[in-house]
C-alpha cells in the first residue's frame, strides 16, 4: 500500500489496516514520521488557537468591566498579559517543548497500554506493534493543517477537537483489530491512557 492509501484506511476507520501496516518492515519509522509531524501541526494550531484566543480577551476586556471590580478587572489583565508572554515565546520553543511532553506522555502511555492488555486482558501484546498501532493513530493530527492559516477562532477550536477525539478512536480501533478487543475493553484502555497521560502532566 502507498503512504496515501494508508492514510485514507487509517481516517475511514478500515478494519484490516493495523494488522497490515505492522507487518511492513518500515512501518515504525514511517509511523514515527508521521507522528512527529502531527505533533508539530497539532502544536502550531494550537499556539495560534491559544493566541488568538488571548487576543479576543484582551481587545473586548471592556465587557467585563461593569460586573468585574477594578481589582478583579486588573487581576484579568495581568493573567492576560502573563499568557501572552509565554505564548510569544520562540516558535521552535513551542515545538520542542511539545515534542518532549509528547514524547514522554507517549511512553507512559504505551507502557500502561502493555501492563493492561498482559497482565489484565491477558494478551499478548508486542511493544513494536503498540508503538506502530500508537503512530498511525495520530493521523487526525494533519487534519489540523488549515487551523494553522484560518483566522476564525470557531473553527480552529473545532479542528482541534476533533482531530483530538478523531485520534483516540483511530487509536482504539487500531487496538481492536490487532488485539481483538471488546469494545469495553478498548474504552478501559484509551481510559487508561488518558489518566496515565494526565497524572504525568501534573507531576
Amino acid at each position: 500500500m502507498t503512504e496515501n492509501t494508508i492514510i485514507t484506511k487509517v481516517l475511514r476507520l478500515d478494519k484490516q489496516v493495523y494488522n497490515e501496516i505492522i507487518t511492513f518492515p518500515s512501518s515504525l519509522q514511517k509511523g514515527l514520521a508521521i507522528w512527529t509531524t502531527a505533533t508539530i501541526l497539532i502544536t502550531l494550531s494550537a499556539v495560534r488557537f491559544f493566541t488568538g484566543v488571548i487576543d479576543f480577551l484582551e481587545v473586548n476586556l471592556y465587557l467585563f468591566s461593569e460586573e468585574a471590580t477594578s481589582e478583579e478587572l486588573l487581576m484579568l489583565q495581568t493573567l492576560i498579559d502573563q499568557l501572552q508572554v509565554e505564548f510569544q515565546q520562540s516558535t521552535f520553543t513551542s515545538i520542542f517543548s511539545s515534542l518532549i511532553g509528547s514524547v514522554s506522555a507517549s511512553v507512559v502511555g504505551l507502557i500502561i497500554v502493555f501492563l493492561v492488555l498482559k497482565y489484565l486482558l491477558r494478551k499478548d501484546p508486542q511493544p513494536k506493534d503498540l508503538a506502530i498501532i500508537y503512530l498511525y493513530s495520530s493521523i487526525p493530527g494533519l487534519l489540523t493543517i488549515p487551523a494553522i492559516f484560518i483566522s476564525s477562532l470557531l473553527i480552529q477550536g473545532v479542528l482541534l477537537f476533533v482531530t483530538a477525539i478523531y485520534s483516540f478512536t483511530t487509536l482504539g480501533s487500531g487496538l481492536k483489530q490487532v488485539y481483538f478487543l471488546r469494545n469495553i475493553e478498548v474504552i478501559l484502555l484509551l481510559v487508561s491512557i488518558t489518566f496515565g497521560s494526565t497524572i504525568l502532566s501534573y507531576s
